[in-house]
Order: structure tokens, then sequence, then C-alpha cells
């Protein structure tokens, strides 16, 4: 469950839906304990590929291509450049580009009049955020703690 919170703009005076996050931004670990217990992978391994990702996709835009992970998206650099630029394209020089970014454009699905961006789902349950995150109600674990202790929970 995604949450809003309603906020003013300065521009107008009118009020709009704004995400907000609610928790610490998931970390590698946590990512890689998820997709160890969707999958048959050890979670040590996939954190070793998770930790190796960053690198590998450098060196794939250092060499002027783009990285395309299947069903996430796109990501290539872009170049932010100078201010002031030049009069003609032959003094252009790898000089005038004040910084490098990276550039993600989500994977997009086309299904007749309906297109999606990875990592949206069709429907997003957006819930009002009044300062507390609410347990999702359709996640079972949400809220409970537990298990958190180290304890087993069955016993």
């Amino acid at each position: 469950m995604a949450f809003f919170k309603a906020q003013q703009m300065k521009t107008n005076g009118k009020f709009y839906p704004v995400a907000v996050l609610v928790d610490r931004p998931m970390e590698i670990n946590e990512i890689a304990a998820q997709i160890a217990e969707a999958s048959t992978v050890a979670k040590a391994d996939v954190v070793a590929v998770l930790a190796a990702l960053p690198s590998v996709m450098a060196r794939g835009m250092n060499a002027g291509r783009s990285v395309h992970l299947q069903d996430l998206g796109h990501f290539r650099y872009t170049a932010a450049a100078k201010k002031g630029g030049r009069e003609t394209a032959k003094e252009v020089t790898a000089d005038d580009i004040a910084r490098a970014r990276v550039r993600f454009t989500p994977e997009t699905r086309f299904s007749g009049d309906t297109t999606t961006r990875a990592l949206t789902p069709g429907e997003v349950r957006w819930t009002r955020f009044d300062g507390q995150p609410q347990p999702d109600p359709e996640d079972p674990d949400a809220g409970t703690d537990e298990g958190a202790d180290g304890e087993d929970p069955l016993g």
C-alpha cells in the first residue's frame, strides 16, 4: 500500500496529493532476503550479485552503452553541461561537462489502451497518511512482531 498526504501548492494555493515515504529505504540485505525466499538462490549469493551490479552497470555505461534490466528498465548516462555554452560545435569539449547523471527509464508495457511502467502494478492502493503507517490488511504479517526477537514463532 502506498501513502499520500495533501500538500498546498504555493503557485495557486490549491491542495494536491503527494506521495509519502513512511519507513527507511529497502537495503540490499532486505531485498536479498526476499529474493532468496522467493527463489532457490541463497541470500549470500543474492547479496553478492546485487553488490556487484553497480560496478558492472557503470562499466557498461562508461563504454557508451545503456543498461537494460529486463522487466525493470533502462539506465544510461546523461551529461549536465556547464553554463554558458559554446558558439560552435567544434568548441565543445569534455571539459564543458559539469557532471554526469544516471537516467532511469522504467520498462513500459502496452496492453490495448493501457500503458504500465515497471514497478507500478496495474492498480496502486493509495491510503491517506495520518502520521502513522497502517498495516496492510492483505499482508498477514504486517504490523506483527512475530519472530522479530529471533525466537521461533512456532514454539
